[in-house]
């Protein structure tokens, strides 16, 4: 659960750093190279995150959302030709993943009231 909090975290502040250190010219950050690197890392966060927790709850709806909100950063974002549009993709995509997180641990805390015995 504690995975699924930082996840959270780390997703709602890349939004807020990427936005602010591209005005402040960081335009490494928008090297194809390193946009791979973080989708990699946080693919690996979000599997690291979701794996353990499931034989808990049994529920693949986690897993359904972070894979959703993958197509939407993997497959559909690069295939936006308006950048209003890309904007949107990868919006949608953090939110996807966000509620991945969100309810992987409302589903674990609900699969195990007294988090002492789990």
């Amino acid at each position: 659960m504690a995975t699924s909090t930082l996840c959270a975290v780390h997703c709602a502040a890349t939004a807020l750093f990427a936005g602010l250190l591209s005005t402040l010219g960081a335009s490494r950050l928008a090297d194809p190279q390193v946009e791979t690197v973080f989708l990699a890392a946080s693919l690996g966060i979000g599997a690291v995150s979701l794996g353990p927790s499931y034989p808990r709850h049994r529920s693949p709806r986690p897993a359904l959302w972070l894979a959703a909100g993958f197509v939407l950063l993997l497959v559909v974002r690069p295939a936006m030709e308006m950048p209003a549009a890309e904007v949107l993709a990868v919006v949608a995509g953090a939110l996807c993943i966000v509620r991945a997180h969100w309810r992987n641990a409302r589903l674990s805390m609900a699969a195990c009231p007294d988090r002492h015995s789990c």
